[in-house]
């Protein structure tokens, strides 16, 4: 049998193999260059927005290499980043470079042209930008989008762009709120870019409103707020919010023997209430506290998650 074949097979085999990884490796170190070359232009975008921070000017500052590809992708980044990490801040100089160089127009022609989560991302972006009413009117058409991320990150387009209109605009959003949701419009509070107090978003008769007033009071421990609690704990049809409000009761640490809370605790079902168990145990609630809520044969699974977390029993 002639080998001759399989030898100039395998010669060939070896050639491409190694042309393959050779292929390989050169497109791995473009790659690692050109994150590199990011990285530093990046940082540079961050160093030249903090100096026109620190020191206004009447007319934006210069950004280097802008006509290099992906470079205004990295100053909208380093815009959005700054505009994350900071509370209070005047807008206006971030306006000003956002206009001159056009960012939001062009992320929100990349929108355009994208779909699916490609064009969530470029409107997440742009809902961490400092932008005009028509680039909020633009973003307006993606609101009834099938996809949950586009327009959910659309509204927050309008939400950032229009605050003053903030509790109208959430409250005509026709989708129910993800905990997910809920906390990028925290994340808005919290920069100041949405100036929207707990209690007529607890008093509101729209679920997703409620949902964000539950977080507002949760996340700043407004004891004041224990009252409105208490009602949505006893009236509140929607499950979730009910039980949202119980656990924000638990995160405060309130007194839980109150006779709305045992009646919303008699209506769980066993996985909800080994799961509020299970919280209340690691805000440090005593066994005692269990007496109006929880029958006796709970007890035992209640002590061992307290000696799991290593607290004193009283």
């Amino acid at each position: 049998m002639n080998a001759e074949p399989y030898v100039i097979y395998s010669a060939v085999a070896a050639a491409v193999t190694c042309l393959l990884l050779g292929m390989l490796a050169a497109a791995t170190f473009r790659e690692r260059r050109r994150r590199g070359r990011d990285a530093a232009l990046r940082t540079k975008y961050l160093h030249i927005l903090m100096l026109s921070l620190t020191a206004p000017a009447p007319t934006p500052p210069l950004f280097p290499q802008l006509r290099r590809p992906g470079a205004r992708l990295l100053l909208a980044e380093a815009v959005a980043g700054v505009v994350a990490v900071t509370y209070g801040l005047d807008p206006a100089p971030l306006r000003r470079v956002v206009a001159r160089y056009g960012i939001d127009s062009w992320l929100m022609t990349r929108a355009r042209r994208r779909r699916g989560y490609r064009r969530a991302r470029y409107l997440a972006l742009l809902s961490r930008l400092p932008v005009d009413g028509a680039v909020a009117e633009a973003a307006g058409r993606y609101v009834r989008s099938r996809n949950r991320y586009v327009r959910f990150y659309a509204l927050a387009v309008r939400l950032a762009a229009d605050p003053a209109t903030a509790l109208r605009q959430m409250g005509e959003y026709p989708y129910p709120f993800s905990a997910a949701e809920v906390a990028e419009i925290m994340a808005l509070l919290r920069r100041g870019m949405l100036p929207v107090a707990y209690g007529p978003l607890m008093a509101s008769p729209l679920s997703n409103l409620r949902k964000v007033g539950l977080c507002i009071v949760r996340q700043f421990g407004i004891e004041e707020a224990e009252a409105q609690l208490l009602r949505i704990v006893a009236e509140d049809e929607v499950e979730e919010l009910g039980l949202e409000a119980l656990y924000t009761l638990c995160s405060m640490r309130r007194p839980l023997g109150r006779g709305e809370v045992a009646a919303r605790v008699a209506r769980l079902t066993p996985a909800q209430r080994k799961a509020l168990l299970r919280h209340m145990a690691f805000e440090g609630y005593t066994p005692g506290a269990l007496r109006r809520l929880f029958d006796p044969a709970d007890r035992p699974y209640y002590e061992s998650l307290v000696r799991s977390y290593k607290r004193s029993l009283a």
